[in-house]
């Protein structure tokens, strides 16, 4: 197939790497022109895959339309809070195209999902998210993973099933795009918690808790806003609140041990060097669960810990002094 993968971070060149492997012809998009440069010398993104050499058979291009000239299928490996600037920046570009998103986050502006943000643009257009535990320095090096392909298109998932699986990657199908693309977002929001409990040095206990009754939480609002409950027992659900609550790569986790340790919200950021879509995605699920009324006591403590300066030390105190109650 000719793909165009669009964004050269971390996951886009992992992606566009495992499908040049497949001996798919990719195109991959890098926005600055003197970062597309370095990497058609290079064949290295250092600032994302240090370390992961990337195939020659990969076209790198600073022009969109380039990109998009005669691909069957576009990945979109953009950042989530640069979606909906992509979209209005660019008009009808992706029209005819299948999109297939990588991004994980809700919109800050209209706490709206990817796919609900992309059908304001393209509301005939074949849209899938692709998600699951899986981090990109991973991927990128063949470790065996698995991920989930959500979209109302079963033929079109078939074929991509078909068309990206392989010996060390394996996709699943899903119908539940809303839930798919809810579970990518939320978990981010449980990572800064784990993130922050690791900063501390409490151990696996708190860590387990937090992941359980994180889970607990962000499934009651994804229930109230119509995803199905098993998508959260599956590979984008546990699998990838498991993996990014629990792994080095985890940039939310990172963050979160960070603010543990004292630094701001913009030093965290800053230092991470990457998009922390848990920082980003926290605020819009605060305005979601009060638009649907769910209590979220976890993400509601992350959100004093940013914004009225509560000591990580006495936010867990008062989640454990909570008025007891049954479990489920």
């Amino acid at each position: 197939m000719k793909i165009a993968v669009l964004g050269a971070g971390s996951w886009g060149s992992a992606m566009a790497k495992h499908l040049s492997e497949r001996q798919h012809q990719v195109k991959l998009y890098v926005r600055k022109a003197s970062q597309c440069r370095r990497l058609r010398e290079t064949r290295e993104n250092p600032n994302y895959l240090p370390g992961v050499t990337l195939p020659v058979e990969i076209e790198f291009v600073d022009s969109l339309s380039s990109a998009l000239e005669d691909v069957q299928v576009v990945i979109g490996a953009i950042p989530a809070q640069s979606m909906k600037s992509f979209y209005e920046e660019n008009p009808g570009i992706l029209q005819g195209l299948p999109f297939i998103s990588l991004s994980k986050g809700i919109t800050n502006s209209s706490y709206e999902t990817m796919e609900q943000l992309y059908r304001h643009y393209y509301p005939e257009g074949i849209y899938a998210a692709l998600s699951g535990p899986s981090h990109a320095e991973e991927v990128a090096i063949g470790v065996p993973t698995a991920l989930v392909l959500a979209t109302k298109e079963e033929v079109f998932a078939q074929k991509i099933q078909q068309e990206f699986s392989s010996e060390t990657l394996r996709i699943y199908r899903s119908d539940d795009v809303l839930g798919v693309e809810l579970a990518a977002a939320f978990k981010n929001v449980i990572a800064l918690a784990v993130g922050m409990a690791t900063g501390l040095g409490f151990g696996d206990n708190t860590k387990a808790a937090i992941m359980t009754r994180g889970m607990a939480e962000i499934l009651r609002l994804a229930l109230a806003m119509g995803a199905r409950q098993e998508t959260f027992l599956g590979l984008s659900g546990f699998g990838d609140l498991i993996v990014t609550c629990t792994s080095r790569h985890s940039r939310n986790r990172g963050a979160g041990e960070l603010l543990a340790q004292g630094y701001s919200e913009e030093e965290t950021t800053k230092k991470i060097g990457m998009v922390v879509e848990g920082l980003t995605t926290l605020r819009s699920v605060i305005a979601l669960a009060e638009k649907y009324n769910q209590s979220m006591p976890i993400a509601e403590t992350l959100m004093k810990i940013l914004e009225e300066n509560l000591p990580v030390e006495e936010a867990l105190v008062r989640l454990m002094m909570r008025e007891y109650k049954e479990e489920l």
